[in-house]
């Protein structure tokens, strides 16, 4: 059987999933995934693989989080201060 973190690769060579995706496939907290996701991040790293990352954007005024470096959603957007924003979808590409 393989393991929480070997499922989730599986998934995300298959197509890009957000972290609500991943969780529901996977009956884990949405918490859960984003710990998992730092580690298989270095995991494909090792492989020449790289995590590839769609970033959040305010689904109000547009700004895209490109340089957000936590694997969380964000709380507001900090140019229109508003809470509406997409998640985050995550892929594995090659490097």
């Amino acid at each position: 059987m393989p393991t929480i973190r070997q499922q989730i690769i599986d998934l995300l060579n298959e197509e890009e999933l957000n972290a609500r995706d991943l969780s529901q496939a996977l009956s884990i907290m949405e918490k859960e995934v984003y710990d998992h996701l730092a580690h298989i991040e270095r995991t494909l790293a090792r492989q020449g693989k790289k995590l590839g990352v769609t970033p959040c954007k305010c689904l109000n005024c547009g700004y895209i989080f490109e340089k957000r470096k936590k694997w969380t959603k964000p709380g507001r957007c900090p140019s229109c201060k508003e809470g509406h924003i997409s998640m985050a979808g995550y892929r594995i590409v090659p490097s």
